[in-house]
């Protein structure tokens, strides 16, 4: 006997009877975890929701104390001034504390909408956008957006497989800057701007992407030991650093650009190129400007973004909540100045 249907439409036009399955199969979108302003609301109406939902994505079922990471703790009645409170150090806490979102007093609720808003967007949102759209002062919503994508700063691994490699420049365009501040006729083009390499496995897309204090063969060399495994194989463009990886214990090729070559067989660089080209776009068109020392968290923002897929749902924005436990970044250490030796020595660290 056929299964018994669980829902039946009566189609009036036509007359044919339709049996939906007992369960739905998820839309494309469901299966990305995408999700519209419209249905963030619903999902999160107010403060409890998203305090509920913030809870249940860093703790789970079991709340833990962020500071000696006990979970003898309880929840006060009152909530005041924190909602929990831990036996063993006696101290209030909440789920903010321990965590990128600790020492503020933004709404939770504001914290999910701007995560939700830069996971939407392929190219960021700037901190001027989100000023408008979370009702806060500019500094806020700015120290905000570097605070997520702190927590969006992914723990390298080294990797193995076939891998893209390339390099990109970023800083001011000499005809987009004022005359005063323009560098005479004949300078170098690479002149006041920053490197960032960028190696992409071909099986899956992932992205590592990092800024160097140069490029030269023995710092693009050490980028590419840190983070892939001997034996990968590795194609690139026609730059001679590259050539000598096969002394290094890589498989190597090349596509030559001058010569007008962009794609031989599987061989190509066209992957990672991609991600230079939405991170630019972000650049001109965005941000608008990127300074070498916040740098290399617009580029975690958009490798995780990269990395995580097209998702801005809640499983989504749950694995950022989660990556910002043990995270912090100050306003003070945001705003230090830093001295040259300082950013190589930053650089050559991140």
């Amino acid at each position: 006997m056929p299964a018994k249907a669980t829902n039946h439409i009566d189609d009036e036009i036509t007359g044919l009877d339709y049996f939906l399955p007992e369960e739905k199969m998820p839309t494309k979108k469901e299966r990305d975890d995408i999700i519209g302003f419209y249905q963030f609301f619903s999902l999160f109406p107010d403060e409890a929701a998203a305090i509920k939902f913030v809870e249940d994505s860093i703790w789970g079922e079991f709340p833990r104390c962020g500071r000696c990471l006990s979970f003898n703790v309880y929840r006060k009645e009152n909530g005041k001034p924190m909602s929990h409170r831990c036996r063993p150090c006696r101290r209030n806490f909440s789920v903010r504390t321990g965590t990128t979102m600790a020492e503020t007093n933004l709404p939770l609720h504001k914290w999910l909408l701007a995560i939700h808003r830069m996971l939407s967007s392929r190219k960021g949102v700037s901190a001027l956008q989100l000023q408008k759209e979370l009702e806060v002062s500019y500094p806020t919503a700015w120290f905000l957006c570097h605070r997520i994508r702190e927590a969006m700063r992914e723990d390298r691994e080294i990797m193995s497989g076939i891998f893209e490699i390339d390099e990109s420049w970023f800083g001011p365009h000499r005809n987009r800057q004022h005359a005063n501040k323009r560098p005479p006729l004949g300078t170098d083009w690479k002149e006041g701007k920053v490197a960032v390499i960028g190696l992409r496995r071909k099986s899956d897309g992932k992205v590592i992407a990092f800024p160097v204090p140069n490029t030269f063969a023995e710092t693009l060399h050490k980028a590419v030991t840190d983070n892939v495994e001997p034996g990968s194989y590795v194609q690139s463009d026609g730059e001679m650093a590259y050539r000598s990886l096969p002394y290094l214990g890589y498989l190597h090729d090349f596509v030559s650009h001058s010569a007008g070559e962009y794609v031989r067989d599987q061989v190509t660089t066209n992957g990672i190129e991609s991600f230079w080209a939405l991170l630019k776009r972000a650049y001109v068109g965005t941000f608008h400007f990127m300074s070498w020392k916040h740098l290399h968290r617009y580029v975690n923002e958009a490798t995780f973004r990269n990395n995580i897929g097209p998702g801005n749902g809640p499983r989504t924005m749950a694995q950022v909540l989660r990556c910002m436990v043990d995270r912090r970044l100050t306003y003070k250490e945001l705003i230090g100045d830093l001295g040259v030796e300082e950013v190589e020595e930053e650089m050559e660290e991140i």
